[in-house]
């Protein structure tokens, strides 16, 4: 099968050459900005720090922390800086915390570039860190825990990287994510979410959600998302609801409304009592490549308005080859034409040992009947392609834009002949 590594090397080859679209859409929940609830200090456009204090250091353009800023808001307004917080806190006022934002903030970056923002524990607050119209930011090695509410917050803001952050047992209330993503080109890799209601909303596009742990009860959510990347996640849910197995997670990623050309690959999801994948409202053309999906009470969940999209590569262990799919879902496809899924419960054979089933599976989908008053089975569709063994998914470390480019180059003429050799099989 080392086929669909190229495969999908090519895949996101042509995603990263697709040209951009933006979407820009706020929510009152989150902005816009309500003003210094409690007091800020400000890094002005010059580089000043205002009012003065001992608890930040300057050196040219890198600002320190000597030690914990208490009931502050840290507003920068700078570009081309560096604010190390050296491992000290920013905490916000717990006395304040309404359960929504009112700006009990840790930092506040407003229409800057070039900003890096790191060493920094952020606790008892709203917000930890809300960045707005801005570019060019870099947000790691921090962590956001001890009564924050939402760690990170981005709108309208592109080309920011977001890495090896702990968001840990966020007070998120229902709907608020423990990071809002709106904007383009945001890299959000290797943090981790734990023990929080939900994780990550991403709103926007090409945009990268990559080796991160989710441990929530819906830890990816993606709203007007088109031509982002997920790629290789742990996604499950809390840890600390044990209690609930074995089901601890409501479902691990949803595409809500308009997500269109999504690239969903090397994921890890288990443990959801509804769905591991949902898509609902006019989500079209997303391809869902080598995930691993197990204890589930429904692997994928396609509702009114899905169509176009294709799954392929992907493992659903025995107990999770269960899929909902309503009436308005269309033009699903369980193969690529040349590969399909591994099922659990596919009993077929391979007799020339290719990989690939001689039989196709038939895929056995559930819906609600008003008739019937409960759900009934049908025939949903057939995967032409069923795998007799898993794929085994390829770590990349890095998904560099060249690295892409130079296998592409090989992966399509590979694929093409691959797929000229398998014309032969005509699957019904």
């Amino acid at each position: 099968m080392e086929i669909s590594a190229i495969k999908l090397v090519s895949s996101v080859f042509l995603f990263l050459v697709a040209g951009f679209l933006f979407v820009n859409i706020a929510f009152a929940s989150y902005w816009p900005d309500p003003g210094p609830d409690i007091p800020r200090i400000y890094i002005r456009n010059n580089g000043d720090v205002e009012p003065e204090t001992s608890l930040i250091e300057k050196t040219g353009n890198i600002y320190k922390l000597t030690g914990n800023i208490v009931h502050y808001t840290i507003d920068i307004q700078c570009d081309n800086i560096v604010l190390d917080g050296e491992g000290y806190a920013i905490q916000g006022n717990a006395s304040r915390i309404k359960g929504y934002d009112d700006g009990n903030n840790g930092i506040i970056v407003n229409s800057q570039k070039n900003v890096t923002i790191k060493n920094i524990n952020f606790e008892q607050g709203e917000t930890g860190i809300r960045i707005s119209n801005s570019s060019s930011i870099t947000i790691i090695d921090n962590s956001f825990s001890n009564g924050i509410y939402t760690g990170i917050t981005l709108q309208g803001s592109t080309q920011i990287i977001i890495e090896n952050n702990n968001l840990i047992d966020l007070h998120t209330d229902i709907g608020v994510p423990a990071a809002m993503l709106n904007g383009s080109k945001i890299t959000f890799r290797n943090n981790t979410i734990t023990g929080s209601s939900y994780g990550v909303k991403i709103i926007g596009s090409s945009n990268l959600i990559s080796e991160n742990t989710f441990e929530c009860m819906l830890p990816i959510q993606m709203d007007t998302a088109n031509s982002n990347i997920i790629s290789m996640n742990k996604i499950s849910g809390p840890a600390n609801w044990a209690d609930r197995d074995p089901f601890t997670g409501n479902e691990g990623i949803a595409l809500f409304r308009w997500c269109s050309n999504n690239i969903i690959f090397g994921n890890n999801i288990t443990g959801f009592v509804n769905q591991a994948i949902r898509t609902v409202f006019s989500c079209s053309n997303n391809t869902f490549y080598g995930n691993y999906i197990a204890n589930t009470g429904v692997a994928i969940a396609l509702q009114d308005g899905a169509t176009g999209n294709t799954f392929y590569g992907n493992v659903f262990a025995l107990d999770s080859c269960t899929v909902r799919m309503d009436d308005g879902a269309e033009d699903i496809s369980w193969d690529n034409g040349t590969i399909g899924n591994y099922w659990g419960d596919y009993d077929g054979i391979d007799i020339d040992e290719d990989g690939i089933g001689d039989s196709p599976y038939t895929i056995v989908g559930v819906k609600w009947d008003n008739d019937a008053g409960g759900d009934v089975s049908f025939v949903a569709g057939y995967d032409n392609y069923p795998l007799m063994k898993p794929i085994a998914i390829p770590e990349f470390p890095s998904w560099t834009p060249l690295l892409i480019a130079l296998v592409a180059v090989v992966a399509v003429a590979v694929v093409y002949r691959h797929k000229l050799n398998k014309q032969s099989r005509r699957r019904f």
